[in-house]
């Protein structure tokens, strides 16, 4: 379902929903049918592997709950970080009850008065700056990133995610219907069969979720290993000796360059809540830090 709705959307609609899952940004799902809620939304959480969901009202009911896996998760930079998952039947439940939200995928049946949705919305607002509303109906799919603008945001790594699936997907189809092809040039077969054959449309969905499994896995492992060397680096700062780190020389380190130096930068201040910054060293300014505080709060 997810990436047929994916194939609807425009890329940078399709970019931003992968952006706001990685960096742990509220996402809002609303729509008229609950099921259709709820369903989009496990498929949302099955999309970062390497996160621990924890289903609001079944894993956990209280504040107290809450804040002992945020707490568990803030001292072991080791441990899975967390993710929420909330259903539409307690969506309103838990928008009362907790103050903070990042990293919540929740689903809202959309009231039919537009005064109580925006009421909705507003209690929303209160819980995070930022976050992204996602409108599931019928007839139309709309994704809106509310509190900010999302021209500030570079979605050059998602984009460069989906288009490897197009393409190397379609890679992948053409290769194995060339090699059938061969083997279907014959007077025993009939048109119905050699069609049936070459039809790989559920190959097509498996090859499409792996290709994504897999570049997020590169980018969250190369992340991984940034963060583990410009933590040794800060250590040394802590020690009074002064040590910067260039882009070339970390991206050769991790052997990653898929992404630019801030969009991990910004992963890593978002999943691990640490700001490396001022320990790159480059012509050009790294602000993520600022850019964060501003964009986030």
């Amino acid at each position: 379902m997810f990436f047929e709705i994916l194939d609807k959307l425009k890329r940078k609609s399709a970019s931003l929903i992968i952006y706001c899952l990685l960096d742990r940004i509220p996402i809002i799902v609303f729509g008229d049918n609950s099921d259709e809620i709820d369903d989009f939304l496990m498929e949302l959480s099955n999309l970062i592997h390497f996160r621990r969901e924890y289903v609001f009202n079944t894993d956990f009911i209280s504040i107290e709950d809450y804040n002992n896996l945020i707490e568990t998760e803030d001292m072991d930079y080791n441990a899975e970080r967390v993710h929420i998952r909330c259903s539409s039947n307690v969506a309103l439940k838990a928008l009362n009850q907790f103050n903070e939200i990042n990293s919540w995928m929740i689903g809202v049946v959309a009231p039919k008065h537009n005064e109580n949705l925006e009421e909705i919305k507003n209690l929303i607002k209160e819980k995070s700056k930022v976050y992204l509303s996602i409108l599931l109906s019928a007839d139309t799919i709309s994704v809106e990133l509310e509190g900010t603008y999302s021209k500030l945001i570079d979605l050059s790594l998602e984009e460069n995610i989906l288009r490897k699936i197009s393409e190397d997907t379609e890679k992948s189809i053409v290769k194995m219907k060339r090699v059938l092809s061969e083997r279907t040039k014959s007077d025993k077969l009939s048109k119905e069969i050699i069609k049936t054959l070459l039809d790989f449309e559920t190959e097509k969905n498996e090859l499409i979720k792996n290709i994504f499994k897999k570049e997020i896995q590169n980018f969250y492992s190369g992340s991984k290993r940034a963060f583990f060397i410009l933590s040794r680096l800060r250590l040394l700062t802590t020690m009074e000796i002064e040590t910067k780190i260039g882009n070339k020389t970390l991206f050769e380190t991790i052997d990653y360059d898929e992404a630019t130096i801030n969009r991990i930068l910004s992963f890593i201040n978002r999943e691990w809540k640490e700001d490396f910054s001022d320990l790159i060293e480059s012509g050009k300014k790294v602000d993520i830090g600022d850019k964060i505080q501003s964009l986030w709060g």
